[in-house]
């Protein structure tokens, strides 16, 4: 199935800055005229539910990592092309279709099991363009038993991550210091899941996902300021023409918990950021944002942050 060339009837070319969970994907635009970072969109894919990470507090669904990390590994910075078929108004989501050079998105995630299909909306339209052909593949991964269909005994309990402390809402239970004393100067591995500023990161260290967030040795970026509410992605305007609402969507945060550890006693008064700051942000998120880097630590600051070197691939 060839993909839909950018500029028809509400397509648009972008980039995958972020995948927040096996469904959903953050867009930036290939251009634009305005200054400033380009503006961006969250797309969930139209009809499909993805198993939900843990929030604060929480577990995993069953396959909720695998699903994500299949999408991930699949998607970011890749170019995508993406149409917006449906809007929710009242849980703020727009849901469409993505492709990835000549192949739908949403095939190859519920082809490899790693979503189900959601029928229909309670408001006419809204439901994928392809629903059909999703319920068939659907059916096709139940019977091979592929990725959240899997008949491996144990295999759903198994999926479900054990995560520290620090990944679910307890960032002081993190022995800083002591992790650095293991660690100093050796690379670990790790995903990037939050960009505080152009110079702080909020790392997974694998495989223990202990939630860490990193000063980036020698630099300090512009500041982003303060917020009463702080989010990992900000939803911005890239226009598109169809919307519909269905108030019987499931509201579900994009965000795990860990990705919404910023700095989380939100100051009730906001604070603008400095000069430069939303640029500096996004030139790190570009780069580094849900992405597999080597994390080199070489400190730890009185406020036991830790300090250390990122390397992020090409």
């Amino acid at each position: 199935m060839a993909a839909p060339a950018a500029g028809r009837t509400g397509w648009y070319k972008g980039r995958v800055k972020a995948v927040p969970s096996g469904d959903s994907l953050v867009v930036t635009a290939m251009a634009s005229n305005r200054p400033g970072p380009p503006p961006e969109k969250t797309i969930t894919l139209a009809s499909l539910i993805a198993p939900r990470l843990a929030r604060r507090g929480g577990i995993d669904e069953p396959f909720a990592w695998e699903s994500r990390e299949f999408l991930r590994k699949l998607c970011i910075g890749k170019e995508v092309t993406f149409r917006v078929e449906y809007a929710v108004p009242s849980i703020g989501r727009e849901f469409g279709s993505v492709y990835l050079g000549d192949k739908n998105v949403a095939i190859l995630v519920v082809s490899q099991g790693w979503a189900k299909v959601r029928e229909q909306g309670q408001q006419k339209g809204e439901a994928s363009p392809i629903l059909s052909e999703l319920l068939r593949l659907e059916e096709q991964a139940k019977q091979q038993g592929v990725g959240r269909w899997s008949k491996v005994p144990g295999a759903a309990e198994a999926s479900i991550r054990d995560l520290p402390p620090s990944a679910i809402g307890d960032p002081s239970n993190l022995d800083a210091m002591g992790l650095l004393a293991a660690n100093k100067g050796k690379p670990m591995e790790g995903i990037v899941e939050q960009v505080r500023d152009g110079s702080t990161v909020r790392v997974y260290l694998l495989p223990d996902f202990q939630f860490v967030q990193v000063f980036i040795a020698g630099i300090q970026s512009p500041s982003m300021g303060r917020r009463a509410v702080a989010d990992t992605v900000v939803e911005t305007d890239l226009t598109s023409d169809d919307q519909n609402g269905d108030a019987s969507a499931e509201p579900r945060a994009p965000l795990t918990s860990a990705q919404k550890l910023s700095a989380s006693t939100a100051a009730a008064a906001e604070v603008s950021p400095d000069p430069f700051g939303p640029e500096a942000k996004h030139f790190t998120e570009v780069r580094c944002l849900n992405r597999d880097v080597r994390i080199v630590l070489e400190g730890v600051d009185k406020f036991s942050n830790l300090i250390g070197s990122v390397y992020y691939p090409e």
